[in-house]
């Protein structure tokens, strides 16, 4: 199994998601939580399963939110780098 790590950047992006859909419905931000550590658990079961989008980063797609988690594998280690909305353009999801 791999180590799980989580940059500060995606964990503020995560937050900002989270606010903005309980703005929109009380409730429907835990429910994003729950997605999220959804794919966090499927990424440190089998982040290999994940196509790369550009060089050594991959993501996986939210299944209910319009949303995927950008990460790479290190050795033994996914590096989560972003929570990134799907409307946003690529060259944004790949920056450091």
């Amino acid at each position: 199994m791999y180590q799980l790590i989580v940059k500060p950047r995606a964990i503020e992006m995560a937050k900002e998601a989270y606010e903005w859909y309980e703005e929109q419905q009380i409730g429907l931000g835990d429910l994003f939580l729950v997605e999220l550590e959804n794919c966090y658990d499927r990424i440190e079961a089998s982040p290999l399963l994940y196509a790369r989008i550009k060089k050594n980063f991959r993501q996986i797609i939210f299944r209910t939110f319009p949303y995927v988690l950008v990460f790479e594998i290190l050795k033994d280690e996914v590096i989560i780098y972003a929570v990134f909305h799907t409307s946003r353009s690529l060259r944004k999801k790949l920056r450091k």
